[in-house]
């Protein structure tokens, strides 16, 4: 007899034999007792989960013998035929390469004929989702009303890609990922049973390759098995994996925890010259550093079994000599690397980039007040004479910031004019600079830590915080990370996550942060707000703007308007002025007297009808006396000889409080800078 592989020779037979998916056996072992067959299933999971061979089993249990049975008999005809793949009635078809409506068609013309050897017709249809739309719904009615005795199996490993319409005429299952501690299971019944001697490390090496899959698990067994010469250890089943060797990984951890750079450098030169594959050397550094990670904060489960039970010991040590945080920061590094390798050729360099920012001393988290001295609660040096905000000796610190995050601003008073900006100080002039409260303008990197400033983090708090992240990014040397979210908002905010949203014009800028950068803001967001969120991606439709929420919405940080002090609270120290000085003001609420009228010209002579009587009248003399000789604002009667009212002076009428108009303008006036330049020459 011909040599069977093991991943037909140890198929399963009945349904017990199935590995991993107790749900799907189950269920179908009651249907069948109990007569409740459906006959339409769909069966989705990853690759080498039992998809296929649950489909043979169900198809042995409608044609056994022994009648429709969950238990069948594995011996007659029938069996044998379908577990041979000979059966008439079982008809497997590829998908992948059936994908037209014309074989479905063909298939329509078929299924109503009944079976020509079993009790009945079972379609097994594998890699269903590669079917064209036309196919999919020429099988639409065949599905949903089939022949008594045609039942049908849909197998695929890309669920997302199967019609809503074919999902809903099926039941449909769901087969899982199998765990390690099961496949091991699996391989040693098949070590034993060919009498083969492997060690339990090489088994776990062989299924934590096998992620999840039994028949990949099975293939990557036989492979080793024809390596090996003798018994299958650890390092024979590396060998054949490409796995990297535990001294490397090791020795590359106390690289990192001695911050030996030059190490770091050698080490990459040494792994290019002997011809080492970095794509899977990134992938065991990663799980290792994990493994380190986990010791570090005193948590269970797998460790890296390569090390063996007397490495144990020797990751306990990197661990504590590394710290938490400095393995954290290294698990997101290596975890970048592993996605940047696939877009580029210099993987090399890319490793030497990593090794040398791992084994950099781990620096302090950047402070808030690094990138902006506006944010609440941000802590101020204390060092005497020196601000954390400008770094300049002799200014003091800056005044007790808002919840908002700007200072408080108190309102102007009448002769000094106020900011030009809510939050922003024009620069000081040379008196603001010698008055000891004059405010801090620029500031510089503070030494002091990270903190989560703001609590409860919203959308409204992350909005008005937003050119803080940009800078942040900037800190990072992520620039292109930056660039990509110049025209994001953040729509959600939850307990361990963002979303961020783009416009629909910015679908480049999408899709380049969905796939490569989500890690990169994550990092920012946790440098900035000293939490953990992970970074979700929306890209709104056609026509819609990206917005904050309305009960969150902030179009710029609103500015906090501190009481005034009652006057005996108030210090004898001059208030900070942050633009020049103005020009003293005219005392509040006193009446300014008008300014004197220059002489009334000398009138025309007027013309000859004029109603004016004549220079000769004797009356003419006495009249023009009567015009010249009365008070400033105060006009005598009119005589029948007097020019019309229209063409005399009008008196000025006092504006409330006492005020003239011309009063009210001036001291108006007086509260903008450049005022003194629009008002009349003799003021």
């Amino acid at each position: 007899m011909a040599y069977q592989p093991f991943t037909l020779k140890y198929r399963p037979r009945t349904f017990e034999d199935v590995i991993g998916q107790d749900h799907v056996s189950r269920t179908l072992r009651n249907a069948i007792a109990a007569g409740r067959l459906v006959h339409a299933y769909l069966f989705t999971g990853p690759r080498g989960t039992g998809k296929t061979t649950m489909a043979r089993i169900l198809a042995r249990a409608l044609n056994c013998v022994k009648g429709i049975t969950p238990d069948p008999c594995g011996e007659c005809d029938m069996c044998l035929a379908v577990s041979a793949g000979r059966a008439l009635d079982v008809i497997e078809i590829d998908a992948a390469s059936h994908t037209g409506v014309d074989a479905i068609r063909e298939l329509r013309e078929q299924v109503k004929y009944r079976p020509g050897e079993g009790r009945c017709k079972l379609y097994i249809l594998d890699e269903v989702h590669m079917l064209s739309i036309s196919a999919f719904n020429a099988l639409l009615k065949t599905l949903e009303e089939p022949p008594a005795h045609a039942y049908f199996a849909l197998l695929t490993t890309e669920m997302h890609r199967v019609p809503e319409t074919i999902v809903s005429r099926c039941q449909r299952f769901e087969f899982r990922p199998i765990s390690i501690p099961e496949v091991i299971g699996a391989l040693r019944k098949i070590a034993d049973n060919e009498g083969l001697q492997v060690q339990d490390a090489a088994l776990h090496a062989i299924a934590t390759a096998a992620e999840g899959g039994l028949r990949d698990a099975q293939s990557i067994l036989e492979q080793v098995v024809a390596f090996s010469e003798g018994e299958i250890t650890l390092e024979v089943a590396n060998q054949v994996l490409g796995v990297t060797d535990t001294e490397t990984l090791a020795r590359i951890a106390e690289i990192v925890a001695a911050h030996d750079l030059p190490a770091a450098f050698t080490m990459v030169d040494h792994l290019v010259a002997e011809g080492k594959d970095l794509g899977r050397l990134i992938e065991d550094l990663t799980l290792f550093f994990r493994d380190l990670l986990r010791l570090a904060l005193g948590s269970g489960g797998e460790n890296w079994l390569q090390l063996g039970a007397e490495g144990q010991e020797r990751m306990r040590g990197l661990a504590q000599t590394i710290g938490s945080d400095a393995l954290l920061a290294a698990v997101h590094e290596l975890a970048e690397l592993r996605g940047k390798m696939k877009t580029s050729s210099q993987h090399a360099l890319l490793l030497e980039l990593a090794l040398a920012e791992l084994t950099q001393p781990r620096q302090a988290a950047v402070s808030l007040t690094a990138v902006s001295p506006s944010l609440p609660g941000a802590p101020q040096a204390r060092s005497a004479g020196v601000s954390p905000a400008s770094g300049m000796a002799g200014l003091p610190p800056s005044p007790q910031l808002g919840r908002t995050g700007v200072p408080p601003v108190a309102p102007p008073s009448m002769g000094a004019p106020p900011p030009r900006t809510a939050g922003v100080s024009p620069a000081p002039t040379a008196a603001a600079a010698q008055d000891d409260t004059a405010p801090v303008e620029k500031p510089t990197e503070p030494d002091v830590p990270a903190q989560n400033v703001v609590g409860d983090l919203t959308c409204a708090a992350i909005y008005s915080r937003w050119p803080l992240l940009l800078e942040q990014l900037k800190r990072m040397n992520y620039q292109n990370v930056r660039a990509l979210l110049l025209n994001a908002v953040p729509t959600r905010v939850t307990a361990d996550s963002i979303t961020v949203s783009f416009p629909s014009r910015c679908q480049f800028h999408h899709n380049q942060l969905k796939s490569s950068h989500c890690d990169t803001v994550s990092k920012a967001l946790h440098k900035l707000f000293g939490q953990n969120l992970r970074v979700e991606c929306r890209l709104c439709p056609a026509g819609e703007e990206p917005v904050v929420p309305a009960d969150e919405a902030v179009a710029s940080p609103p500015v906090a308007v501190a009481p005034m002090p009652p006057p005996a609270a108030v210090a004898p120290v001059p208030e900070p002025v942050a633009t020049a000085p103005a020009p003293e003001p005219e005392p509040a609420l006193e009446p300014v007297p008008a300014p004197e009228p220059p002489p009334a010209p000398e009138p025309p002579p007027p013309p000859a009808s004029s109603l004016e009587p004549d220079p000769a009248d004797s009356g003419s003399g006495n009249q023009t006396a009567t015009l010249t000789d009365q008070p400033s604002g105060v006009l005598a009667s009119p005589e029948p000889s007097s020019p019309p009212p229209a063409l005399q002076d009008e008196p000025e009428t006092p504006a409330a409080g006492g005020l003239t108009a011309d009063a009210v303008v001036e001291q108006t006036l007086s509260l903008f800078e450049g005022s003194q330049e629009i008002l009349p020459p003799n003021q």
